[in-house]
């Protein structure tokens, strides 16, 4: 007869001390060998079952490929071969939960029972338990007396190991530190089968073992809101459907957290909304995330137990990472915050991956979940100095902003720069051979570099925050990123208010008339610019002005005031000419040729056009010779030369598919479509603005619906 206690739970996932059972038999002795030693130890008198499985929760959420990828090891083993699966992920994120859900779904094709360890691995005491503690529980559970069990590890080991050969038994390694710590409980016999659970991926126990490693995900946004439903339900959830899927992201999709969530709104009967808000604030997030009854429901000791197992280099590198502003990151972003070479930065993110404290997105980008850059946040705030944070963070705003500069420097050679802010000199530097390499950075980057804006901002660094902003500009247009623009101009206008620095605050409203432009805000695009001139002449800032006056042609051709745009280009030009700025003269030369072709002066229009295209190819300039092309070809289908129009077009067109250049990729061929039609061609319009359509639509820019007209009619 076996007497066994019921498990306890020991962390957020894990659950369960290590059990045993006890059994009373007649004295037989049987033996193994172990290192030339006969080992004798008290059989039962009958072959015991243990079922030690702790009970599986009810609220179990989604997993339907971990589960089948359990059903096919359990089906699939092959001769000779015991399966091993090593669940591997963040804490919090539910591996116990899925081990146990599956061993109770195949708990009857394990016929000779089931054991189950609590290792504790990441207790909150700190203290795991030893193999030796394990497989003594595992043995009197398997019905041996404990005064019989061999002394040695390697004994124990084996006699183990002789007690499960042959039978059908599942084993259930939970939260283990290590591999060291579960391989003297692995079983010998290809008949049983080993789940193992860890917060570290196990990587030992993979190469040596041929465990199969089943790393878990997150949950998705609806498997999020399933989870709610289960501590609530259906009828509440809906009713705050907008507060619920809110919730779901400040937790981050993480289980646990949004298990305490549930609990509490299910406790309390508070509502989501109010919840939502008790998370808002990243600084009181983990606070909000304990229910104050266990340190398996607390987030922050949860997140605790895997901070403490590290090393102290690769614990420093972790809330070092606390003070990066966007949930991901690359080495070379990591390099600069850190400040350490290169080789060992990239060997401590390994440990940190391993421990799944950091996630590896790509070869070289790393990801930190939201909780757990909060939790690293809370370390580095309390045992870093203010001294040491605030360079760690100056090191990471110089190393995005003069990359995101040579990035600019690169889409737009020509552009009128600006003085940036002093920097270390020993940051690691991407280099960019092509526009393509350039935009593909700022892409990956992206909402790093927007969050930066308001992170270098929020911490008093003023002219990282204006200055970034402005040299995000051009990308933002090109990629059709309005909003963006709008949002960072925003943030840097507090910097440049901040700073008092007028003539940054005129680039910056100049840099945001664009971006109200572009999402059709017309007379806020002119307060803008408008205010922007008014600073810039008080300067006598002539060529910035001149910058802001062809910003301010631009807004009033987007209203077909070609009259009123025509007036500011030629100021514009003349004061490009005074400073000898060709790359100005080139810009204001172009807009000029547009405006000459929309109120019929065709001759003027294709003479200043050629003028322009001449002085960018002088400059090596592809972004200004397409626009110009473009503008050529609009005046010869102007016209009615067709064939010439298309072929400016399509050389535009080319320029602009080789820079990134989107939204111009789409804006000329809705113009090659036009000319197609207009030549009879029907088949090839279609075609041309449908290629348009699909850009707009991926970009999300309201010009779409023009384009959806065109083809509808």
């Amino acid at each position: 007869m076996i007497s066994q206690e019921s498990p306890s739970t020991s962390s957020e996932d894990e659950s369960a001390n290590v059990l045993s059972g006890t059994v009373h038999g007649p004295a037989i002795q049987a033996g193994s060998i172990s290192g030339g030693v006969q080992i004798h130890w008290q059989a039962p008198s009958a072959p015991v079952v243990p079922r030690q499985l702790p009970p599986a929760t009810s609220r179990f959420i989604g997993r339907d490929g971990e589960l089948a990828a359990l059903d096919r090891g359990l089906d699939e083993r092959g001769p000779g071969l015991g399966a091993i699966y090593a669940i591997s992920g963040m804490a919090g994120i539910g591996k116990t939960t899925l081990a146990l859900r599956w061993a109770h779904a195949v708990a009857d094709r394990f016929s000779h029972g089931h054991l189950y360890v609590n290792l504790r691995g990441f207790d909150p005491s700190g203290i795991p338990v030893t193999p030796g503690q394990a497989l003594k529980g595992f043995i009197t559970a398997l019905g041996i007396r404990s005064d019989n069990i061999p002394f040695e590890l390697d004994d124990q080991i084996s006699l183990y190991r002789s007690l499960l050969d042959g039978r059908q038994i599942l084993v259930i390694l939970d939260n283990a530190s290590s591999t060291d710590q579960v391989r003297p409980l692995l079983p010998g016999s290809p008949t049983c089968m080993t789940i193992v659970t860890s917060r570290n991926k196990l990587g030992a126990l993979v190469a040596d073992h041929g465990a199969a490693p089943l790393a878990m995900k997150l949950l998705d946004g609806r498997e999020g809101l399933e989870l709610l439903i289960r501590y609530l339900n259906t009828e509440r959830v809906e009713r705050e459907i907008s507060a619920a899927a809110t919730l779901v992201e400040l937790c981050g999709r993480l289980p646990l957290a949004l298990s305490i969530v549930g609990a509490r709104a299910a406790i309390y009967n508070w509502s989501l909304a109010s919840l939502a808000e008790d998370l808002r604030s990243e600084r009181d997030r983990l606070y909000a995330l304990d229910l104050h009854d266990s340190e398996t429901t607390n987030v922050t000791s949860v997140f605790s137990s895997s901070y403490r197992s590290l090393a102290p280099d690769p614990a420093r590198l972790f809330r070092v990472l606390g003070l990066a502003p966007g949930p991901e990151i690359s080495l070379a972003g990591v390099v600069s915050l850190a400040d350490m070479p290169l080789p060992l930065t990239r060997q401590l993110l390994s440990v940190l991956v391993e421990a799944n404290l950091v996630g590896e997105l790509t070869r070289d980008r790393y990801r930190v979940h939201d909780l757990l850059r909060t939790f690293a946040a809370d370390q580095v705030e309390r045992d870093e100095p203010a001294e040491f944070r605030r360079a760690a963070m100056r090191r990471y705003h110089d190393f995005l902003l003069l990359t995101a500069d040579a990035a600019d420097r690169r889409i737009t050679p020509n552009r009128t720069r600006i003085d940036l802010p002093a920097s270390a000199d020993s940051l690691p530097m991407p280099m960019f051979s092509t526009p393509i390499e350039a935009l593909n950075w700022l892409e990956t980057e992206h909402a790093n570099l927007v969050e930066s804006v308001h992170h270098a901002l929020h911490h008093g660094l003023d002219t990282h925050a204006w200055c970034l902003a402005w040299t995000l500009g051009v990308y933002f247009d090109r990629r059709g990123h309005a909003s963006d623009r709008l949002h960072t101009s925003e943030a840097a206008l507090q910097a440049t208010t901040r700073l008092g620095d007028r003539e940054a605050e005129a680039l910056i409203r100049t840099s945001m008339g664009y971006a109200h432009a572009r999402i059709g805000d017309f007379a806020e695009a002119q307060e803008q610019l408008h205010e922007a001139l008014a600073i810039l002449r008080q300067l006598a800032s002539e060529i910035h002005e001149a910058n802001t006056l062809i910003a301010l042609a631009i807004v009033y051709e987007e209203q077909d005031r070609y009259r009123e745009a025509k007036e500011h280009l030629e100021r514009a030009l003349r004061l490009h000419r005074r400073h000898h700025e060709p790359a100005g003269q080139a810009h204001a030369l172009e807009n000029l040729g547009w405006c000459h072709a929309h109120l019929g002066e065709y001759p003027a229009a294709l003479e200043t056009c050629k003028a322009a295209l001449r002085l960018f190819q002088d400059l090596n300039d592809h972004d200004g010779e397409a626009d110009t092309l473009d503008s050529l070809g609009y005046t010869y289908a102007e016209l009615g030369q067709h064939d010439q129009a298309l072929t400016h077009y399509e050389a535009a067109l080319s320029l602009w598919r080789d820079m990134g250049n989107r939204y111009d990729e789409a804006d000329v061929l809705t113009r090659i479509g036009d000319s197609y039609a207009a030549s009879g061609d029907q088949e090839a319009a279609r075609e041309a603005w449908q290629q348009a359509l699909s850009i707009l639509e991926e970009l999300a820019q309201p010009d779409a619906e023009l384009l959806r007209a065109k083809l509808a009619g």
